[in-house]
């Protein structure tokens, strides 16, 4: 049997770009695998070298696409049919919060804890259909958040749009009390994934929760421009496409010149047009290496480990306060007294072997990730590297 040291120095050996920096910003981007560049690369050469209108290609396609939205059920917990393959997480988070049959006056319940990406979809929407946005205060994201929400619900409440995991403090919030107290509220919970998929084991069915958007350029270690959305298959009805193309009533095309149409009996109906099909190559060449090769059990427990070590090492760092509360994930959100946050990065980044972090603007702090191809010796690297930069 493969034990952990000749495991991980074939998974590095697998992403270059772990030994060419200390790579801690996986919750950015995680490292592109060498097989995933390689089926992308030959995906481009077969459509520079037979164009991209061979009718024979497409079904090949279809299968490809198929199979990516399989293993991103499997990895949530859910059927194939209540998956949409999406762009990213954003995309997911618009869906579901245009989707829904809005009146004037409605309300929308969200955090300050959240992106862009599921912020201001909250805000845009508010403000085009009048209804009222409530953003609920978690300070860091620990002590009784359900309570805090609870006391946010009225009965014009209809969605509330949270992270699973924050990607500001690293917070891991507990999803599945959550849903159930917005559910006695009759509030249906869309849930931003982009940190929680492939960083935490997910049961998106035992959860409870309504709809669930996640990336796969992230910890799954894909390329941009692809992720997936989980719709609850007893909400199609509810949850509108708010944009619509070929792929939404796609398989049958059944629609008309007059206007009458049927949209995909599944979550496909929420998928509109055309997709970068060398990045759904790539796609699936992560998932396949991630669920076959590397393991998920290994792969999320070696995540949390490497967390709860690197909240250990950082606090005995002078100046050094770890923000990221004990309910964690993969990422730990730190600040140096003293210091500007962008000023630490550039720091770490200019070292001979960079050290890649990040900073975020909502806390003024910064942020690492610990994905699991990450060593304790980079973790000691960091460390060493802020000690250098506080002093």
């Amino acid at each position: 049997m493969m034990d952990d040291t000749e495991r991980l120095s074939g998974i590095r050996r697998e992403l270059p770009a772990t030994m060419d920096c200390v790579y801690l910003n996986t919750g950015t981007c995680g490292p592109l695998p060498r097989r995933s560049v390689t089926a992308m690369q030959a995906a481009l050469e077969r459509e520079l070298e037979r164009g991209r209108i061979v009718f024979e290609d497409f079904m090949p396609l279809l299968a490809v696409a198929e199979d990516v939205r399989v293993r991103f059920a499997a990895l949530l917990g859910a059927d194939a049919e209540e998956v949409a393959l999406t762009h990213h997480t954003t995309e997911g988070m618009n869906i579901g919060t245009w989707g829904l049959n809005w009146r004037s006056g409605d309300e929308l319940v969200t955090t300050t804890l959240e992106h862009e990406g599921g912020l201001l979809p909250v805000y845009m929407a508010a403000r085009r259909l009048g209804l009222v946005a409530r953003v609920v205060d978690l300070g860091l994201g620990d002590g009784d958040v359900v309570g805090r929400l609870e006391q946010a619900m009225t009965r014009r409440t209809r969605l509330l749009s949270i992270s699973h995991v924050s990607f500001t403090s690293g917070a891991r919030f507990p999803l599945a009390e959550i849903v159930e107290m917005a559910h006695r509220h009759h509030v249906l919970v869309l849930v931003d994934g982009a940190q929680s998929v492939g960083a935490i084991p997910l049961d998106v069915h035992d959860m409870g929760v309504d709809l669930y958007a996640v990336p796969g350029q992230k910890w799954l270690c894909g390329p941009e421009g692809m992720g997936a959305l989980y719709v609850r298959k007893d909400l199609w009805g509810e949850v509108l496409p708010t944009w619509t193309g070929f792929l939404s009533v796609y398989p049958g095309m059944h629609y008309d010149l007059t206007g009458e149409f049927m949209l995909s009996p599944d979550a496909r109906r929420y998928e509109i047009g055309s997709v970068f099909r060398p990045g759904l190559h790539g796609m699936q060449a992560s998932l396949q290496w991630l669920e076959e090769e590397v393991g998920w059990d290994w792969a999320l427990a070696r995540i949390a480990a490497l967390a709860e070590e690197a909240t250990a090492l950082l606090a005995e760092v002078p100046g050094v306060r770890v923000l990221t509360p004990a309910q964690r994930a993969g990422l730990v959100s730190f600040v140096v007294e003293g210091r500007e946050p962008e000023a630490v990065v550039g720091a770490l980044a200019a070292r001979p072997l960079p050290v890649r972090i990040r900073s975020v603007r909502f806390l003024q702090c910064l942020r690492i990730s610990t994905g699991f191809y990450n060593t304790r010796e980079d973790l000691v690297a960091l460390c060493d590297a802020l000690r250098e930069a506080a002093g």
